[in-house]
């Protein structure tokens, strides 16, 4: 029987992720998690798509948690705003957790979302 991991971050989707190698992810604003609120919190990028990041963090974020979050590539003056709900959380190394943030437009707030998706395969090659 394969692991909660496996099924959860090893299944086929159209997704095509890559390495969030030369990444920054820093977290904005969190709906559900006081600790975050006011506090912009550089968070280590794993894993990422053109609909979803899989992020490590140091708090336990809550599930369907709003996040907002910008996305800034090391070899690139662009930074992305995306919004996003948590799907899963799962304790990783050192009391960390990785948390899969699922992204999607937001009228009320500045997004990138569309810029995002249509630059994803020349931002990030594999």
């Amino acid at each position: 029987m394969k692991s909660l991991a496996q099924r959860l971050f090893n299944r086929e989707t159209e997704d095509h992720y890559v390495s969030a190698e030369n990444t920054s992810v820093q977290v904005v604003f969190s709906s559900e998690n006081p600790a975050l609120l006011g506090k912009a919190m550089v968070t280590t990028a794993i894993e990422i798509s053109p609909k979803s990041v899989r992020l490590e963090v140091s708090l336990p974020v809550k599930i369907d948690s709003v996040l907002d979050i910008i996305v800034a590539m090391s070899d690139s003056e662009r930074s992305y705003n995306l919004t996003g709900n948590v799907r899963w959380r799962l304790p990783s190394s050192k009391g960390k957790y990785q948390i899969v943030l699922v992204l999607r437009e937001r009228s009320d707030v500045r997004s990138d979302l569309h810029a995002w998706k249509s630059n994803f395969s020349k931002n990030f090659r594999d």
